[in-house]
């Protein structure tokens, strides 16, 4: 005989952060969330815990924004880091601190509709998950000042970058080897004109 106890662990934000970790911080910033209205969303977010404590969910509720909050702060962490050719870009931002904070609060709800979708009205479920769906509906939209060197293309593109070191190698060779010639010049005495 089984009790509840002995019933399956089902992690149910673990679909929506697997869907959240395929997206880019450029790709997710790329729309300005309006702030939303605090009293709506304290309302939503209240019904929400309500229906999670109910269905013992509780702590799976309260664990699913920081687990969501992890993966959007690490990206911004490795974005942060922009190496380019020649040294780091300063020039790239990572966004407005108010833009960053709604994003969160976006990927934050979103965590929490995936733990009580099958709880809440589906109005309110829809209302948990628009803003994150609005910034999904983004991706790819992003300028990509570094791309990626992944897929089917790292091979030609290691290729590329291997040529190119050694086209500069080369180039730079040819400057020393220019420099010391025009300094052994330089050096001869002129030729007697006799």
């Amino acid at each position: 005989m089984t009790g509840p106890e002995d019933a399956p662990v089902v992690d149910r934000t673990a679909a929506f952060l697997e869907t959240l970790s395929r997206f880019t911080v450029d790709d997710l910033a790329v729309l300005a969330l309006p702030e939303p209205d605090p009293d709506e969303r304290t309302a939503l977010l209240a019904r929400a815990i309500t229906a999670a404590e109910a269905a013992g969910r509780l702590d799976e509720v309260r664990a699913a924004p920081g687990r969501a909050r992890e993966v959007i702060v690490q990206g911004f962490s490795f974005r942060a880091y922009d190496p380019t050719w020649f040294g780091l870009n300063w020039g790239r931002s990572l966004g407005r601190a108010d833009d960053r904070a709604r994003l969160l609060a976006a990927v934050e709800d979103a965590a929490i509709a995936a733990v009580v979708a099958d709880l809440l009205p589906d109005e309110d479920v829809a209302a948990l998950r628009e803003p994150f769906e609005r910034i999904a509906s983004m991706a790819g939209t992003a300028p990509a000042a570094n791309p990626q060197i992944e897929g089917p293309n790292r091979r030609r593109a290691v290729i590329g970058a291997v040529f190119v070191a050694g086209a500069a190698g080369a180039a730079a060779l040819g400057g020393v080897i220019a420099a010391v010639g025009a300094i052994g010049a330089k050096r001869r005495p002129p030729p007697d004109r006799d």
